[in-house]
């Protein structure tokens, strides 16, 4: 009877590792993801921290990931991490420059939040503004680098990227599918 608990316990490790080495993930995705109990993931987790086989992030959201990622990825995925900033950039990922109202339109998400997500994209130098009175639009400065970001972080929406359209269906129903 431990042998099999053993190899339960065995499978929650290996299962473990590999989806954080696989992609950056939360700690709390983990646990869903993994089937295994919260302190289950937790003692593997730390136990392949203390290894050095993966790195962790701490802030609003625990972060786990592959030490081979880059801290600038590691940012990239956090800043998706908020889903209405994650849909303005897939939306400015997939299209030409737009306006405010337009990825307001496009994301189906609240005025001042999409502003939000616009100014934290901007102060990340992620995304330029392009001032044509009387309004301004936003592109993405380098779409190559989001790409090969997205690769590394958000595998699933990489590769079903070309699928992506602006609308239909809605990004949120393409985010939620691929996430």
């Amino acid at each position: 009877m431990s042998k099999s608990i053993f190899q339960t316990n065995y499978s929650c490790s290996t299962r473990i590792l590999n989806s954080i080495l696989e992609k950056p993930t939360t700690f709390m995705k983990l646990v869903s993801e993994s089937g295994c109990a919260t302190e289950t993931v937790e003692k593997y987790v730390q136990l392949h921290l203390d290894n050095n086989k993966i790195c962790e992030k701490k802030g609003k959201f625990r972060i786990l990931f592959s030490p081979k990622i880059s801290p600038l990825e590691i940012q990239f995925y956090k800043l998706m991490l908020n889903p209405t900033t994650k849909l303005v950039l897939l939306s400015l990922l997939k299209s030409k420059p737009l306006s405010q109202i337009e990825l307001v339109a496009i994301t189906d998400k609240s005025n001042p939040s999409v502003s939000r997500s616009l100014k934290y994209l901007f102060d990340q130098k992620i995304i330029r503004r392009n001032y044509n009175a009387p309004f301004s639009t936003y592109e993405i400065i380098n779409k190559s680098l989001i790409h090969s970001f997205l690769k590394t972080t958000i595998p699933t929406i990489a590769t079903n990227f070309n699928e992506f359209e602006l609308c239909s269906p809605k990004p949120s129903l393409f985010v939620s599918l691929f996430n």
